[in-house]
């Protein structure tokens, strides 16, 4: 990836023949629109190609982001947009600089280098006030260069990364301050807080103090001679995890037996779509079967089907496409069949018949996609029972939630196993919605228990992939959790410690006159909150809510609010030396103050952007804000109070997450 010239290290030739001669230097010349720039060769680190950039927001203009460079995050300086210049798109000529300034590097988006150049330094004026349109303050002087037929500007470093320092004052002070919290210990104490999952066409729920974390989970390591409940073990920093199958401990067919035996109904159901007009073109028998294609199950199945598998997605958008085609076809040769029934027949098997043929092929092509991809939309929660810790695969994580006592019942007698593994049922929406909560210390019988225990026993000495011997508990204390998610396809977290809740997207009501990068208000289960459009409030376009939108409520200065993302990607865990400080010039501007730090993961081919929410919004913001929150108070008050299930933060040492 590096590529050219770099200062010569201490002792080399290069580095011998500069000392010889104090009165010479070497300067690194570079293109900027249609002007020559220099910098002092002992200040450029490496010149590379220019890497991925993972935009800031609301960082100063003439940032573009920051960069991974081999674990080293880098804030990154579009030069055009620092010098007034037009902007230009990146071309193959166009090169990063990383560079080094009084002791932090720096890195510097330039149209092109030119050469390594020596240089008198007698050669060297002071800068004009305004020299080829750059100010004087960027200069450190200009070099003439073949008799004065060329001028390199060469650039002083000092002024081209400054750093406010008033603005850096006020993150001092700001990051001295602490939030606000009000105390709702009697609130708390009548209610609990859940993390709900999906399995099959039910919802369930886990204490959320018991769910440590939520994980993707692809390769797990198969055992033998163990309960069919038990998937395998998966390593988890150092230590061997069993995961157990939610659905076989329930009694449901896998996940993807299901799908596929879906996906084959819906195909059936396609065939008599079709065999109905052709007897419909033969007989004159009249048809009874669905023209819309996306008023049937499977069209309606399809419009919210939802994956994490890039090749899965692409394979059901040609399904959409493909099943719009046959329906328009077939309306098409029902409407010619009341005008000429011979051609009818005739555009029936040219047209409709082939089209079907296709989807059929497609379809099963869903299906092999589907059962290679299935785990990559599944999530394992680990869970803790007792002093082990056991990972639950299931469908999927739907959302974390606080409920009052009042709507949980015990599970009814007749409902119950003999293990009891359900303790509790949870009535929401006026009991339109159940969530039939788990007791993890009964789920796993008394011969799987014993086999977990003999498993772990076993492969104790080989699982240990490290040197750290310490329980997964002790070491969390280094580490950090974050519910991670993304915008405009990039992404960011938030500590686990601010997010209170996940939720899909409710109905929003427009307020009049509010700050534009508030959708509006939502009713969370009879609480009334404002929800940030994130996109809007980081200066992106405003993207259309399908069915991966979230809202991640968060508390801003003793306001509960609603944060809406494009989706909510998993909850993660990192070591906490794996998470930088946020480079000083990308918060130069006080609303970068809400950069929290960048965590590089997976050995820094992944960059995740921490956010802190209590620095989310400036003071005008925040005082915007507030005044909806006061409006909502008084509202809340003159309508009569609805049955709630509303959340509180996590417990300290605790994970949440909707992952789905």
């Amino acid at each position: 990836m590096a590529e050219t010239k770099t200062a010569p290290n201490p002792g080399s030739e290069a580095a011998g023949d500069l000392a010889e001669n104090l009165d010479e230097g070497q300067c690194v010349v570079f293109d900027l629109a249609d002007e020559e720039f220099g910098l002092e060769i002992n200040s450029v680190k490496e010149i590379v190609r220019l890497p991925d950039i993972t935009p800031i927001p609301r960082s100063p203009e003439y940032v573009s982001g920051i960069c991974n460079l081999r674990g080293n995050v880098l804030p990154v300086i579009d030069t055009r947009t620092r010098f007034a210049m037009t902007h230009k798109d990146a071309t193959d000529q166009t090169r990063l600089l990383v560079v080094e300034n009084k002791g932090q590097q720096i890195s510097l988006i330039v149209d092109r280098v030119r050469e390594v150049m020596r240089m008198d330094h007698s050669l060297i004026e002071p800068p004009p006030a305004v020299c080829k349109g750059v100010d004087k303050e960027f200069l450190n002087g200009v070099v003439k260069v073949d008799e004065g037929k060329r001028l390199v500007l060469m650039l002083n470093l000092d002024e081209v990364v400054v750093v406010d320092i008033a603005t850096q004052e006020k993150k001092a002070q700001a990051s001295a301050q602490t939030m606000d919290s009000a105390s709702e210990d009697t609130a708390l104490s009548e209610e609990e807080q859940l993390v709900s999952f999906r399995v099959g066409a039910d919802e369930y729920a886990f204490d959320i103090d018991k769910v440590s974390e939520i994980l993707k989970v692809n390769s797990i390591t198969a055992v033998p001679n163990v309960p069919d409940t038990v998937l395998g073990l998966f390593t988890i920093r150092n230590h061997l995890m069993p995961i157990l199958d939610m659905r076989r401990i329930l009694g449901l067919p896998s996940l993807i037996s299901e799908r596929l035996a879906l996906l084959t109904r819906f195909r059936e159901e396609e065939q008599m779509t079709v065999t109905e007009l052709q007897n419909r073109m033969g007989t004159g028998q009249r048809f009874t079967g669905e023209t819309n294609p996306w008023e049937t199950a499977f069209g309606k199945w399809i419009e919210s089907y939802n994956t994490s598998s890039v090749e899965l997605e692409l394979l059901i958008k040609r399904l959409k496409r493909e099943r719009s085609d046959l329906y328009t076809a077939v309306e098409k040769a029902l409407a010619l069949f009341e005008t000429d029934k011979e051609a009818a027949a005739v555009f029936t098997n040219e047209n409709v018949a082939p089209l079907f043929k296709t989807l059929e092929d497609t379809i099963s092509t869903v299906m092999t996609c589907m059962e290679a991809h299935i785990q990559e939309d599944q999530r394992t929660m680990v869970v803790e029972s007792g002093r082990m810790t056991i990972g639950y695969l299931v469908d999927w994580v739907d959302e974390v939630l606080r409920i009052p006592k009042s709507v949980i019942d015990d599970t009814p007698a007749m409902a119950r196993s003999d293990r009891q593994e359900l303790r509790a049922v949870a009535k929401l929406d006026e009991g339109k919605r159940l969530i039939m909560i788990m007791d993890e210390s009964t789920l796993v019988s008394g011969e799987t228990s014993k086999a977990l225990s003999d498993m772990q026993d076993k492969m104790s000495g080989k699982g240990r992939v490290g040197e750290d011997d310490r329980s997964i508990t002790e070491q969390s204390m280094d580490e950090e959790q974050l519910v991670t998610f993304s915008i405009n396809e990039e992404e960011y977290g938030l500590p686990i410690m601010q997010v209170q809740e996940i939720n899909r997207l409710s109905d929003i009501t427009h307020v009049p006159r509010a700050p534009e990068f508030i959708d509006g208000m939502t009713n969370l289960r009879g609480n009334v909150i404002p929800v940030i459009n994130i996109r809007k409030l980081f200066g992106l376009e405003d993207l259309a809510v399908d069915d991966r939108t979230r809202v991640i409520i968060v508390d801003i200065n003793g306001n509960r609010t609603g944060i809406r993302v494009d989706q909510v990607n998993e909850v993660l865990r990192l070591n906490k030396a794996d998470i930088d400080d946020t480079p000083s010039i990308v918060t130069e501007q006080d609303t970068g103050q809400l950069m929290k730090g960048v965590c590089k993961i997976e050995d820094g081919k992944r960059m995740v952007v921490m956010l802190d929410v209590s620095k989310m919004l400036n003071k005008t913001e925040l005082s915007n804000l507030k005044k909806m929150g006061d409006k909502k108070k008084i509202a809340e008050k003159a309508a009569p109070r609805k049955t709630t299930a509303t959340k509180p933060s996590p417990k300290s040492g605790e994970s949440l997450s909707i992952a789905e």
